[in-house]
This record gives C-alpha cells, sequence and structure tokens, in this order.
C-alpha cells in the first residue's frame, strides 16, 4: 500500500510539474507577441487558449505575461526585458478591439479585473470597449486630450467617439495664446493640447521656450491662427499638473517633452515614435559631419531603442536610412529592420535584396529577412510578390531565399 501510495504522488507531482510547464510556456509566448507587438499572433494565442482553456483561463495567462521578460535583439543592453507598461496596455486594447482608447484614467490592472467575469474574448472586448467609451467622453470634455486621436481608433470604436475627439481638439487649439519674452516663446500651452503636441512632436521640439524661427516653423504645422503676446514675465501654466490625467501617459508626456530618450524606451509606446525619429535624425546629421566612433554608437543605440519600441511607423524610416551610401549606417538599419516581425518590413528587406549591388548590403538583408520569416509566415507570399516585379533585378536571390524561408515556415 505505502508503495502505492508512494507511485500516485509521484504522479501527481509530475502531472503538477507538465501542467506548470504548459502554462509557463503559454504565458512566454504571449509575453514574446506582446514584446515584439505581434498583435495578429496574440489575437490568435489567445483564441487558441480560450477554446482549450476557456476566457477566466486565458485572462489569467495574459495577465501573468505582463510581470514576464522577453528576448530582445543583441546590443541593446540587456538579453531580456520586462513587459513595458505602456507596450502591454496598447496591446491589450488593441487585441480587445478598443486601440486608441489607452489613455483613459484607470489602471491597467483595474481594467482586467473588469473584464475577468465575461465569458468569452468577444464578450470581454465588447465590455472593455463599452466602458473606456463612457470614460473617454467625460475625459475629453474635462478639457484632457492628450494622446487621443481619432486617426489612431480602432475602426469598432464608435464614430461619436472620434468626432467628439476632433472636436474638443479645434476648439482647444482655438483658445490658445503664446506669451514672448525677449524674442523666446513659452510653447507650454501648445504642449497641453495635442493638435500641439503632435506638431511639436513631429517637427523634433525639445522643452518649453523657442525662438522665433521655431515658432514660425511650429505655428506653419499647425496652420491654425494662434495669438502671440509679449510679456515681462512668463505666467505658470497649471495645466502642467493635471494633464494627462493618466499618470503613466503624464509621465510619458514629459518624456517626449524633455526628449528622455530612456524614459521613451522604458514605456515603449508607439507614441514615443516621432521624438524618437527625430532624436535618430538629429544624430545621423551630427554623425555626417563628425562619424567619430562616440557618434557611431550614439546612433546605433537610438536604433536599438525604435527595436524596442517596435511602432510600425519605425519600418518607414530604417527603410529609408538603409539605402543610404554609408554601409556601416545602411547595414545597422537593415539589422534592424530584421527584428520587426511584420509584412511591410519583409517587403523593405525584399526590394532591397532586388536592387542592391553591394555584397555586405545583401548579406546583412539576407539575414534580416530570414529573421523576420522566423515570426512572420506572410513572408512567403512577400517574397513571391517581390518575384513577380518587373522591376526585381535580382530574381535568383529570392528563388535561393524562398526555399529557405519555405523550409523554416
Amino acid at each position: 500500500m505505502a508503495e502505492d501510495d508512494n507511485r500516485a504522488t509521484i504522479l501527481r507531482t509530475v502531472k503538477d510539474r507538465v501542467r506548470q510547464s504548459e502554462e509557463q510556456q503559454r504565458v512566454q509566448m504571449i509575453a514574446d507577441a506582446i514584446g515584439e507587438r505581434r498583435d495578429r499572433d496574440l489575437l490568435d494565442i489567445l483564441s487558441s487558449i480560450e477554446q482549450d482553456k476557456g476566457w477566466p483561463e486565458t485572462l489569467s495567462y495574459l495577465t501573468k505575461a505582463q510581470h514576464f521578460s522577453y528576448a530582445i535583439p543583441i546590443g541593446t543592453g540587456l538579453p531580456m526585458s520586462k513587459i513595458e507598461d505602456l507596450k502591454f496596455r496598447e496591446m491589450l486594447f488593441s487585441v480587445l478591439g478598443s486601440r486608441g482608447l489607452e489613455p483613459i484614467q484607470i489602471d491597467t490592472e483595474d481594467l482586467l479585473t473588469r473584464i475577468k467575469d465575461e465569458s468569452s474574448l468577444v464578450d470581454a472586448s465588447a465590455s472593455l470597449r463599452d466602458y473606456a467609451e463612457s470614460v473617454v467622453c467625460n475625459q475629453i470634455e474635462s478639457g484632457d486630450t492628450l494622446f487621443f486621436d481619432s486617426d489612431d481608433l480602432d475602426i469598432q470604436v464608435s464614430e461619436n467617439i472620434a468626432q467628439m475627439i476632433e472636436q474638443m481638439k479645434y476648439e482647444e487649439i482655438q483658445k490658445i495664446t503664446l506669451e514672448r519674452k525677449d524674442g523666446k516663446t513659452n510653447i507650454a500651452p501648445l504642449w497641453y493640447c495635442e493638435t500641439g503636441r503632435q506638431a511639436l512632436s513631429n517637427l523634433g521640439v525639445k522643452g518649453y521656450i523657442i525662438d522665433s524661427r521655431q515658432l514660425e516653423e511650429v505655428l506653419s504645422v499647425i496652420q491654425f491662427s494662434i495669438a502671440v503676446k509679449d510679456v515681462s514675465r512668463y505666467a505658470a501654466s497649471k495645466r502642467q499638473s493635471e494633464f494627462p490625467s493618466n499618470t503613466l501617459y503624464r509621465d510619458l508626456h514629459t518624456c517626449i517633452i524633455n526628449q528622455n530618450d530612456e524614459g521613451l524606451s522604458n514605456h515603449s509606446s508607439r507614441h514615443s515614435f516621432a521624438t524618437l525619429k527625430s532624436m535618430l535624425e538629429e544624430m545621423l546629421d551630427v554623425y555626417n559631419k563628425d562619424s567619430s566612433s562616440d557618434n557611431f554608437r550614439r546612433f546605433l543605440y537610438l536604433v536599438h531603442k525604435h527595436v524596442k519600441v517596435r511602432a510600425l511607423d519605425s519600418i518607414q524610416l530604417l527603410e529609408r536610412l538603409s539605402y543610404l551610401r554609408d554601409i556601416r549606417i545602411a547595414t545597422v538599419t537593415i539589422t534592424a529592420l530584421g527584428n520587426f516581425y511584420h509584412e511591410s518590413a519583409a517587403s523593405s528587406l525584399a526590394e532591397i535584396l532586388c536592387t542592391s549591388k553591394n555584397r555586405e548590403v545583401v548579406k546583412t538583408a539576407t539575414a534580416a529577412i530570414l529573421n523576420v520569416g522566423k515570426r512572420c509566415p506572410e513572408t512567403v507570399s512577400v517574397i513571391e510578390t517581390a518575384l513577380e516585379s518587373s522591376t526585381c533585378t535580382y530574381k535568383g536571390r529570392l528563388k535561393r531565399l524562398l526555399k529557405k524561408v519555405g523550409k523554416k515556415n
């Protein structure tokens, strides 16, 4: 009897370890998909788990994943990084059909708690969207429009929300008056309205005070008539301490204003892209004037920040830089493209392979597109499409590549 009891205990222990290992593996798959911004893969993984385990268990895995780490490319520092808070939040809203509503004033943990009693992923999506839309209405009416953009909203989000956002943004920018002292203008009011924030971020403006040349450029981009009055001293702006009302986005906002690259990387929000783009392009200008090792390392560092955030907008930027004559710059950005697991990255790399004569560039692009193919099955059809193009000069490369990618898939 004692022997039978021991055997039963051993079997239970083995089963528990197998179950724990399976759970660990699934949570890690979720964490990897989030860390690498693979929206479609994340949805597939969650749907698969839900079919097998039900929604409560699926949500449990998703909740645990936010405390897991995922692998990041060599050269960005540590080989693993914990899931960034805003990246997790953005991916959560995206997979639940509420993209663009992330800045609502409620913690991510509280949001997860609100949807734990739903019966399915579909019901959880509807519940989150209904709640988020009700919060957005009150938040925008209070004057907190920062990081809300109608162009960024999921197609399932109410059209009324989009119209409200646009109306409030229009009214907000109309009320602004800037203060100028000794030829320098305080642009804090622009930083604290979404139209101004986007314009300043896209122009690479840093801080609150700009000169007359920068002011002229900013106003030409905003394309609204904004009053500027001369003052003996700048008035304090109370809004700076009020908005964004969501503390995560408030910190992100501060990082954008100060161009704090480390802070932007730690948040890894897609809203970091414009600022990181400006910083990278500015560093490239510095490097072109002085191609020292220190300047190159700084450029490399900023490329890695784009890879860590993995905003899809970075793909177009990196593609443009990959055609530069400086091979060191080109190969770095091509390698970076290989860490965006999306068909647009595969398409960019296929185009390089179709046209480039440089052996080092071809070698780097081949390795990069093979890496994309590991996580992006659409890579096969991208290569096939490139092969059919009349502008593809080196089709032999793609034919050999297609065999390799097909085998990996």
